[in-house]
């Protein structure tokens, strides 16, 4: 990992140790990881663990000796947590809401995969090495730009909820451009 890369790697961290920290302060999943059914028997400790994962693996990233091995974990506990979204695809395929999830979810495994891509170093032959060096890189970004798609799509759809988040001195300033 280069000088130049470090604040990326350091900003998806973060996310992770702050998606984590939720998870464990509001004994759930994280909004975006929602497809776990509240019938699943052990659901909150699944929840608790998930937690506990994506805290321990975004610290874990932030130290040389452990961000491999810390990327290693955090890239297939991604993929796995998309393909549990994918299924909603088919099931609502004409509610965007269903496809905004998917899309945030998929944003964030693009990150990983990118950092998994520069830091992974797997063996040739390996089940994912597929997904490293510079071939990987280049079909991260392709799933990230396919995935803003729904995220910007959103913004139309639900007009009203996005204006609410824009916030007042923002609504000011715009008024007094015009």
């Amino acid at each position: 990992m280069t000088r130049s890369q470090q604040p990326a790697l350091t900003l998806f961290a973060l996310g992770m140790i702050g998606l984590g920290v939720l998870a464990l302060v509001y004994d759930d999943f994280a909004l975006i990881w929602q497809p776990v059914a509240p019938w699943i028997p052990g659901r909150t400790i699944l929840a608790y663990c998930s937690g506990l994962l994506m805290l321990l693996g975004g610290v874990g990233l932030l130290f040389r000796a452990t961000a491999v091995w810390s990327i290693r974990i955090l890239f297939p506990y991604l993929i796995v947590w998309l393909l549990l979204k994918a299924p909603a695809l088919f099931v609502a395929p004409r509610m965007e809401a269903v496809w905004l999830g998917f899309g945030e979810l998929a944003v964030l495994m693009a990150g990983g995969w990118v950092l998994f891509a520069r830091l992974g170093s797997l063996r040739q032959g390996s089940l994912l090495s597929f997904a490293t060096g510079d071939r990987g890189v280049r079909l991260a970004r392709l799933l990230f730009a396919f995935s803003i798609m729904p995220i910007g799509l959103s913004h139309l759809v639900y007009v009203k909820e996005t204006t609410e988040l824009v916030p007042a001195w923002l609504h000011i300033v715009l008024a007094g451009l015009t």
